[in-house]
């Protein structure tokens, strides 16, 4: 598969998905559509920047045929020797993160009732670890509207640690509320007028606060934090 290739070359030369959107002159997202299996095929200038980039054979990045990359520069053109095979290489440099089929509302929210996997998202283990999450525990969702800008953009995948649920503050949850469904808000410990007291408030990184005011965390039971946001791109 197309997406098997990516992965391995990537892991082969140590290239991540921003970097490699970068190569291609693609945005990120179309570099998740290759490696989630979405996209089935790599054509032209996709197939041709890609190889280049990933130091491999077109033809083998585009149906699997051939060598992974052709012969050594530094060998003579009508010498049979071959690169060694790539086998060696560890797949546990890299894991798939599930990407859950619901929208972080970044404004008024929108509640999904069914979160469905729509396909995977490569993370280094590394990465993983300094962030501080699993592979078990890790998801990728992604925001919607204008709320939490410039921090996070519409349409943005953001990875979440569905273990972290207690409230810190300063930090970004993604949390599902009674009236606002799914939302990704900063979690600020505040004083509130309204309410004569400290307590938990939702708070739109955006600066205009006419169109994107704080809310009060709900104290419902069906208020639950679903998990603190911790990347987008860059850690959060």
């Amino acid at each position: 598969m197309l997406s098997e290739r990516l992965l391995l070359a990537m892991k082969a030369e140590g290239i991540s998905q921003a970097e490699l959107a970068r190569a291609c002159g693609v945005r990120p997202p179309s570099v998740h559509g290759w490696l989630s299996g979405k996209s089935k095929f790599l054509r032209g200038e996709n197939l041709l920047s890609a190889a280049r980039a990933l130091n491999v054979s077109q033809e083998w990045l585009a149906t699997g045929k051939g060598p992974m990359k052709g012969q050594s520069l530094h060998i003579q053109a009508n010498s049979s020797t071959q690169l060694p095979p790539h086998d060696h290489l560890s797949h546990d440099d890299f894991t798939l993160i599930p990407q859950l089929d619901i929208s972080a509302a970044c404004g008024d929210g929108r509640l999904n009732e069914h979160a469905e996997v729509q396909g995977n998202f490569a993370f280094r283990r590394s990465t993983l670890r300094a962030l501080g999450v699993t592979d078990a525990t890790a998801r990728i969702i992604s925001a919607v509207g204008c709320s939490m800008w410039p921090t996070l953009h519409d349409g943005c995948a953001v990875l979440i640690n569905t273990a972290d649920v207690t409230p810190r503050d300063g930090k970004v949850f993604a949390m599902c509320t009674p009236e606002g469904g799914l939302v990704l808000k900063r979690l600020i410990w505040d004083y509130h007028a309204a309410i004569g007291a400290q307590t938990w408030i939702m708070r739109s990184d955006n600066p205009d606060k006419a169109a994107h005011p704080d809310k009060i965390l709900p104290p419902d039971d069906r208020t639950m934090l679903v998990g603190r946001a911790l990347w987008n791109d860059n850690f959060l």
